[in-house]
């Protein structure tokens, strides 16, 4: 029994390594494959990718999961692959532009600059930050800012409503989302007269301070958010009885034309930009059945 065990143990490395190393000649092969249909660059990029963080990770969960599968361990291999799935599913761009793609959907056909004129536009706070030099500056949500500023000196509204507090625990000396995105609005252009800012630590808070700043006015509102974000916005606002004309911002949805080949393959490989983005849409889901 025990030289069994012994032998089982001297010949089991060999095989990992003469899977390892088939794989890694798979890998190559198709590459020079995929070269000589696609091209050069399209080969270069797919190298990319694959060497990226979230890259490496996905292709040694696929060694691993290849090796698991050789072991002929059923509980083993069939946890492998439930999270080979869940890494490979979640980082895809085919999940990230379905995901995307349905919470943004009600919005891709309006035009915020073709609205028509507003008493005020309301900017939720998120779309600018402090850098390292102590600049204003965007940030990953920055096109709030930009199409605000945008809207203004079109003449659609002569008031901008910038919100957003700071979490103290989170960030003591920092400064407060509304301050930022005012200093950022008025470095393009927009006078300080014409910004206001308004409180709130999340999105529920700026709607009940908007309701108590707009309560009986009668005024017509525009509300800027990214559009992945506005569903959730536009409902925490009619739970204060507040009415927007929603002015999408941000959009995370890609082109709608088909996918050529090189697209539709490199969007097999998980990505840090898709795992972003899917995690932000199961956010939004994730507040929408919690009420909040």
């Amino acid at each position: 029994m025990s030289t069994a065990a012994n032998n089982n143990s001297i010949n089991v490395p060999p095989k990992f390594l003469r899977l390892l190393f088939r794989f890694g000649i798979a890998t190559v092969i198709a590459l020079l494959i995929t070269g000589g249909v696609l091209g050069r660059t399209v080969v270069e990029k797919m190298a990319t990718i694959l060497i990226m963080p979230c890259g490496i990770i996905w292709y040694l969960l696929t060694i691993c999961v290849m090796l698991v599968v050789a072991t002929h361990r059923r509980t083993p291999t069939l946890a492998m692959l439930i999270a080979w799935l869940a890494y490979t599913i979640c980082g895809s761009g085919h999940m990230a532009c379905l995901v995307v793609g349905s919470i943004e959907a009600p919005f891709l056909e309006i035009d915020p600059l073709q609205q028509p004129p507003l008493d005020a536009i309301v900017v939720l706070g998120g779309g600018a930050s402090v850098g390292v030099n102590k600049r204003y500056q965007g940030n990953s949500s920055g096109d709030r800012i930009i199409l605000a500023a945008q809207l203004y000196h079109a003449g659609i509204a002569p008031k901008l409503i910038c919100t957003g507090k700071r979490i103290v625990s989170m960030d003591g000396a920092g400064s407060d989302p509304a301050d930022i995105s005012v200093g950022v609005l008025t470095r393009l252009g927009v006078p300080l007269s014409a910004v206001e800012t308004l409180g709130g630590q999340n999105t529920s808070e700026e709607m009940k301070n908007l309701s108590q700043r707009f309560k009986g006015t009668g005024d017509r509102l525009g509300l800027v958010t990214s559009a992945w974000h506005l569903q959730r916005a536009l409902r925490l606002a009619r739970d204060h009885d507040l009415e927007f004309a929603p002015l999408p911002a941000d959009f995370l949805s890609g082109p709608t034309a088909p996918m050529t080949p090189a697209q539709w393959i490199m969007s097999c490989i998980p990505q840090a930009d898709n795992f972003q983005m899917v995690s932000r849409v199961a956010k939004e889901r994730l507040a929408a059945m919690m009420g909040r």
